[in-house]
């Protein structure tokens, strides 16, 4: 694709962007992670905290004139406005974004990847709201029983987003539509984030929500929803977002995307948010190390466990209690956790690792692959420390 032009970018929604709270991986596109010493101070993420992830230039769409065309093979398409999705049952779901790039360093620091380096602060949790998807797609003609026989070819939903990309002429990405089509799974066409308009830099006027599954599947700045035969042939579906094998690399990659399949959902993670980095602990006091746990597919984080020696031994944190009454969040939304340090030692080292529900637990070292994607290792920190004055 021939490279965005600057002038592309002189549009951009600066007033939006609390730039103290970010650290900006790139400018062009804008591409930011949430400082994490942040992200553990509130269950749902501030809007204005929660990383910001761009293939290109942040369209400015009209939500008075915006429509999104909704297609099925053999059907008419419809279109339809924000009016239109209004009148639609609404909901609201609480459900982690993470990037499947999180903490790509840690698989930089091993050799080169391609991607923007970021460290953990590409996940944040948020309360979205809008119609569900599943919805949209019936009143299109989708059939609402799974057992139909309409299901029995592999279709998925493609979306389509407004504006450039940065390796495809817009961005598109597929789920499949299954998936889409069960109710608990709460797939939305979301209008709303933490109780207010989109963000031009999070789809204003409405992107997908999809719970449990990669940031990459959640397509901002709606323009087409089309039922197909099969995925998305885009590049973001064909040719990134994969794990390939580690003998996959810049000079044979091309070899290695058609063999392996697009990335769903997401991994089980934790990552420490606090010490933040470089922050220095004082030897022989008490210290609350503070971070947050996720996991895909609607498997409910289970517990957090950290290691003071290396992994040779392990203890629980404590998991902080979720909003009552929600039965999304336990789902689809991260947990935070605190584990406290009766006495810090003279050399610390803090090791995370989180189980979920399916008795999945992240794995002692990292698994280097070429796009540097889905890095759900055990999360180590050593953190300075300091004696202190004499007493």
């Amino acid at each position: 694709m021939p490279e965005i032009p600057s002038e592309a970018y002189t549009d951009e929604p600066w007033g939006e962007r609390t730039l103290d709270n970010y650290i900006i991986r790139a400018k062009e596109p804008f591409n930011a992670e949430a400082r994490t010493e942040g992200l553990v101070d509130s269950f749902v993420t501030p809007t204005e905290k929660h990383f910001r992830r761009n293939h290109g230039p942040i369209p400015n769409l009209d939500g008075r004139t915006w429509t999104v065309a909704v297609s099925l093979a053999g059907a008419a398409a419809q279109t339809l406005g924000l009016a239109d999705l209004a009148r639609l049952p609404q909901f609201e779901v609480v459900a982690v974004l993470e990037c499947a790039g999180n903490r790509r360093d840690g698989l930089k620091a091993i050799k080169p990847v391609s991607g923007v380096t970021w460290g953990a602060g590409t996940a944040s949790n948020a309360r979205w709201g809008g119609c569900r998807l599943r919805d949209v797609l019936a009143a299109a003609g989708v059939p609402t029983d799974l057992g139909d026989a309409f299901y029995a070819t592999a279709r998925h939903v493609e979306f389509v987003a407004h504006g450039q990309a940065t390796e495809d002429a817009h961005y598109a990405s597929s789920i499949p539509l299954a998936w889409a089509m069960n109710p608990l799974n709460m797939v939305l066409v979301a209008t709303r984030m933490n109780g207010q308009a989109l963000a031009r830099d999070h789809g204003f006027p409405a992107r997908i929500v999809a719970p449990g599954i990669i940031g990459a599947r959640w397509v901002k700045w709606l323009r087409d929803i089309r039922v197909q035969d099969g995925e998305s042939q885009s590049f973001y579906q064909q040719r990134d977002y994969k794990i390939l094998p580690p003998a996959a690399g810049a000079a044979n990659c091309s070899e290695f995307w058609p063999r392996f399949p697009a990335l769903l959902e997401l991994s089980v993670q934790s990552a420490i948010c606090r010490p933040a980095p470089g922050e220095c602990l004082r030897v022989g006091r008490a210290y609350v190390v503070r971070g947050y746990a996720l996991s895909g597919g609607g498997r409910a984080v289970d517990r957090v466990e950290v290691s003071l020696d290396g992994g040779r031994t392990w203890a629980l944190a404590d998991i902080a209690a979720q909003p009552a009454g929600d039965w999304t969040a336990p789902r689809w939304a991260w947990v935070l956790w605190a584990f406290r340090i009766a006495r810090v030692p003279p050399r610390c080292s803090i090791a995370s690792r989180a189980w979920d529900a399916g008795g999945n637990t992240q794995p002692d070292a990292a698994v280097w692959n070429y796009r540097g994607v889905m890095n759900n290792a055990v999360f180590r920190v050593e953190p300075p420390t300091d004696a202190g004055p004499a007493l």
